[in-house]
């Protein structure tokens, strides 16, 4: 058991290392192709600023993941074997819609007048696969560190925040594609596969 604990300690990091790297390394070139091919940063553009309280928002429930944790030798097995699942799907989930999304990406809740709509990998199974990728990078922190009420205070506040996202970006959206992203809406979930 020892061995699985150390594991789901160093699996944690790994996966907080990979899942950190894979955004800088995109957002990074992005940036550069978006340069390299001339398209404008501040190009025309539909923005809805609302987005950025749901970032702060699971901004928080991260910090609050960090503030209130409890020794790894206190996780019991079956939240060690979670926390290595869930941190692995984070990375993979982050992979996949970050190759799909291409140059999509975006921090902020923006979409620009030549914003393709991605139904494709992991946009075809759920909407928003970026943030369900960081819920469960969450879900993997919170699993091996948090006592339960630190855990549910720290998801309750993700998904608040993640709410309002969703909303502020599926707003954009239907802005910009109508009737398309609406029929696209109505079949695909939001964040959790399969819950509408």
């Amino acid at each position: 058991m020892d061995f699985v604990r150390d594991a789901s300690g160093w699996m944690l990091l790994l996966n907080w290392l990979l899942f950190s790297g894979l955004l800088a390394w995109n957002h990074a070139r992005v940036r550069a192709e978006r340069r390299r091919r001339g398209i404008p940063e501040e190009r025309s553009a539909i923005r809805n600023p609302r987005s950025m309280h749901g970032l702060v928002l699971e901004g928080l429930a991260f910090a609050v993941a960090f503030l209130f944790t409890r020794p790894l030798h206190e996780s019991a097995p079956w939240r060690q074997a979670g926390s290595i699942l869930f941190g692995v799907t984070a990375v993979v989930v982050l992979f996949l819609a970050l190759r799909h999304l291409g140059l999509e990406w975006r921090i902020k809740a923006v979409v620009t007048e030549d914003h393709r709509l991605v139904t494709t990998g992991p946009y075809s199974v759920i909407r928003h696969p970026v943030f369900s990728s960081l819920f469960c990078l969450l879900l993997a922190t919170v699993l091996l560190l948090n006592p339960p009420w630190a855990a549910a205070a720290s998801l309750a506040i993700c998904v608040y925040g993640t709410e309002i996202r969703i909303r502020a970006e599926d707003s954009l959206l239907r802005r910009r594609f109508g009737a398309r992203f609406e029929s696209y809406r109505s079949r695909v979930a939001a964040y959790v596969p399969y819950v509408r």
